[in-house]
């Protein structure tokens, strides 16, 4: 495809950069709308946010180069390099996730709004994140000739040059896109506090354990089958994600937490019905 976008003299824009920094700036837009409509203090969430994508891209970037073939010492020299492609987002997460977590503590941010909210930002993220692996050619999928397979041909591609593949990158961004509407949809409609992060955890697990056979690149040594380590822990996400869901449900849940803002218009609405 296309891995470099464009050269500004010295400098080399690459579309993968370019995609993960346009998904970061879509997941905050949809994480401020949402915020807002919770009644959360929006820079706090937003501050929040900043500390917890750079913990998960460091996640994701030594997760990658942990995972990848070679020495390890050369690689973490272009430990920095994320605008080349090569992030691992169960690694992303494994880091994220305690400092989020630190971070609603510290902020005082009702947790499972919080994650609520997060869960459409993400998806749609990492729907463009995914994209711009297909652009530079990251997370390839198996060699195949069917009517919609892809080949890359540029010489920067970190995918295998003139062979036809399974555009797996296309299809995990298509499925995360419609977590995204359907998340979106669903947040005014839940009915209990975790139940977006929750479906969220479960679909993209899901959605990776259809994908991830038909994946080519190097993912980790498989532990039984086509099964890595990356599609270990989506079967793992996905099930625990069930599990509590399913638990959450039959005991009716905790009901979403009102916000100050969505407080104010419920008794907004009393005073004018009286």
């Amino acid at each position: 495809m296309y891995p470099i976008l464009f050269h500004l003299g010295p400098l080399t824009i690459h579309t993968y950069g370019v995609m993960l920094a346009l998904g970061v700036a879509l997941g905050a837009w949809a994480l401020a709308v949402l915020a807002r409509r919770a009644g959360l203090n929006q820079d706090r969430v937003l501050s929040l946010a900043l500390w917890t994508l750079l913990a998960g891209l460091a996640g994701a970037r030594l997760a990658y180069l942990v995972l990848e073939p070679g020495p390890l010492g050369p690689q973490l020299k272009q430990f920095f390099m994320i605008w080349q492609g090569g992030l691992v987002f169960y690694g992303g997460l494994a880091l994220a996730v305690p400092v989020g977590l630190w971070l609603a503590r510290r902020y005082g941010l009702p947790l499972l709004t919080l994650l609520d909210i997060s869960a459409p930002a993400m998806a749609l993220g990492q729907a463009f994140g995914r994209l711009g692996c297909f652009f530079s050619g990251d997370s390839y999928g198996r060699p195949w000739d069917g009517p919609w397979a892809v080949v890359f041909s540029d010489p920067h591609a970190i995918a295998p040059q003139g062979v036809p593949l399974h555009p797996t990158q296309l299809y995990i961004t298509g499925a995360l896109l419609l977590i995204f509407a359907f998340l979106w949809w669903l947040w005014p409609r839940r009915r209990f506090g975790g139940q977006l992060i929750l479906l969220y955890g479960l679909l993209h697990g899901v959605a990776r354990l259809i994908i991830e056979p038909l994946r080519g690149d190097w993912r980790g040594e498989p532990l039984w089958g086509w099964l890595t380590p990356t599609g270990l822990f989506a079967a793992l996400m996905a099930a625990a994600c069930l599990a509590v869901y399913l638990a959450l449900r039959r005991r009716g849940g905790q009901p979403p937490a009102a916000g100050p803002g969505r407080a104010a218009r419920r008794r907004g609405a009393t005073s004018r019905s009286a």
